[in-house]
């Protein structure tokens, strides 16, 4: 019979629904504190539990926290949009996000405490349990990795017992690091390569060896960062780093496609479970979680059926060489009204048309866009009314590696030749060719290629969940959020000058950001990361120091 399966509750006032480990499963029976973790069955069932998550704590949360902060995606009206710091902390989307992660976290401790104290001959083979004990242990990483890149500090809990009346604390940054990595080296020594897809249902979504090496590169890059931020030496973290994206690499699992709309590609299960896809929320009802409805948010109503919920800014369309393929395949600046029989067409202007385009005499008529859109998560079924759309949303894959290869070395060594190779495979595929390819001479300083590095990331992974934590460990969060604002003020005095409106009369499009206020950014600025939410600092106010670091 169907019903809601709940053990050992995490019952920490941290998450509304921290308080168990649900499971909608066809089980036998209601399983207790009695009978549960009893069999390999329940084992099994209790890790698949943890993944049931994965969708809630990262769609669309993560576009939300990490891209439409930034100069990487766009939503007018958006607390979200250069983030105004004093309404998030009520945000759904925040509380989202936390609630999500915890949630995982719950999920994995409960597994890992008891899986642990079950018989070995309990499992057939024997390995199964450690397998088991890998992807609750990577998965519990994942969460607190998460966290950490949303929160910066939050409690550190590891106890599937959690005492109801405790009191959360927060842990320092080093802390959550270290139980971070120390869970994903127990996950790397037994997690596979490759899962065998007619042993394992689900298989496509659960972590791999591969996953578990790209994570550890992520934590020590991160780790770097923070050092160099601190003004201390980040050469061992980078070192660590570098030798994980490594460990990526020699799998010899993973490769760039062809093109760089082809790692997105809904249309096929083979497509969908590609060579360059090292992790991701997937698409597949097979999973124990999907990323159902995620194409919904990035296409509008009247291109293709969908929610208008995130789009691409104009700023960065116009970043774009024009013969990028990244440009001409993955973004839409033009578009029939399909809802429009006479013909409707809407069309993103250049900087110097910008407010001049709209023109109801031609045939089309011309409407002009205020912002364009990614067709990273395609949504195949259009005009179908089914919201259960076949994309993965990936959280790492092959290019991000490379790209992150290629910093590492830039930090470690200056200029160098592999990190320019690294770099140059990403962009022919971009443009096809090797027209456009970076040399040597191309950049005399570790600064410039750093820069260059930063922009090549959001032309290839805009709208993929990395640009917030991107620009914080390079140290560029607010140098391009500045310009990002600047460039949002010129196009606004432009569409003034192109309408025939008095300078400043559309100042209310850009003065509210930021850089012209009252409260500009500053370099190590606290609004890099989010308050936890409101619900739990209310209740435990010590949480509201999660962002207590010194801003400069």
């Amino acid at each position: 019979m169907k019903t809601i399966y709940k053990i050992y509750p995490l019952t920490v006032a941290l998450a509304v629904a921290f308080s168990s480990c649900e499971l909608n499963e066809d089980l036998e029976s209601v399983y207790t504190t009695h009978n549960a973790y009893v069999t390999e069955k329940n084992a099994q069932e209790g890790v698949n539990g943890i993944y049931r998550y994965l969708k809630g704590a990262n769609h669309p949360a993560t576009f939300y926290l990490n891209d439409l902060c930034t100069d990487a995606c766009y939503k007018s009206g958006s607390d979200f949009e250069i983030f105004n710091d004093n309404n998030l902390g009520g945000s759904v989307e925040l509380a989202r996000a936390y609630n999500g992660n915890w949630q995982m976290i719950g999920c994995a401790n409960v597994a890992i405490d008891n899986i642990t104290l079950m018989d070995d001959e309990k499992f057939k083979p024997v390995e199964k349990k450690e397998e088991l004990l890998a992807e609750a242990h990577f998965m519990r990483a994942f969460a607190f990795y998460q966290l950490t890149n949303i929160f910066y500090e939050v409690p550190l809990i590891t106890n599937g017992y959690y005492d109801a009346a405790a009191n959360p604390t927060l842990a320092t940054i080093d802390e959550l690091d270290a139980q971070i990595e120390k869970d994903l080296l127990i996950a790397l020594n037994t997690l596979p390569l490759q899962w065998d897809a007619s042993k394992y249902e689900g298989s496509e979504g659960r972590p791999t060896k591969g996953a578990t090496y790209g994570y550890l590169m992520r934590l020590y890059m991160r780790k770097a960062g923070r050092l160099s931020e601190e003004g201390k030496d980040a050469t061992a973290a980078w070192q660590a780093a570098l030798n994980y994206a490594d460990q990526v690499i020699a799998t010899g699992k993973y490769s760039l496609l062809a093109k760089p709309e082809d790692p997105f590609n809904p249309r096929t299960y083979e497509a969908r479970n590609n060579a360059e896809i090292i992790y991701a929320v997937r698409s597949t009802d097979k999973s124990p979680s999907g990323s159902y409805d995620l194409a919904l948010y990035f296409t509008p109503w009247r291109y293709n059926m969908g929610w208008d919920i995130f789009s691409v800014p104009l700023e960065l369309y116009w970043k774009f060489d024009k013969d990028d393929l990244r440009l001409k395949n993955l973004l839409v600046g033009e578009y029939p009204d399909v809802y429009d029989k006479a013909g409707i067409k809407y069309q993103a202007p250049t900087l110097a048309q910008v407010g001049s385009l709209d023109n109801d005499k031609s045939n089309p008529k011309v409407k002009e866009l205020g912002q364009v859109y990614t067709n990273k998560y395609f949504y195949e079924k259009s005009g179908t009314y089914d919201y259960n759309t076949p994309n993965n949303l990936p959280l790492l894959r092959y290019a991000d590696v490379l790209l992150c290869k290629a910093e590492i070395l830039n930090e470690l060594n200056g200029v160098n030749q592999t990190s320019i190779d690294l770099i140059n495979q990403i962009r022919e595929r971009a443009f096809g060719n090797s027209n456009h390819n970076y040399t040597l001479t191309s950049f005399t300083t570790k600064e410039a290629l750093r820069s260059a590095l930063c922009d090549e990331r959001l032309f290839e992974l805009n709208n993929e969940g990395v640009r917030r934590i991107d620009l914080i460990r390079m140290g560029l969060w607010k140098d391009r959020l500045d310009s990002y604002m600047e460039a949002i003020k010129e196009k606004t005095e432009k569409q003034e000058q192109n309408r025939g409106l008095t300078k400043g009369f559309l100042s209310a499009q850009w003065s509210v950001y930021p850089k012209f206020s009252s409260n500009p950014l500053k370099k190590y600025d606290k609004r890099r990361y989010f308050p936890i939410p409101k619900v739990y600092t209310s209740k435990f106010p010590n949480l509201e120091s999660n962002r207590s670091f010194k801003e400069q």
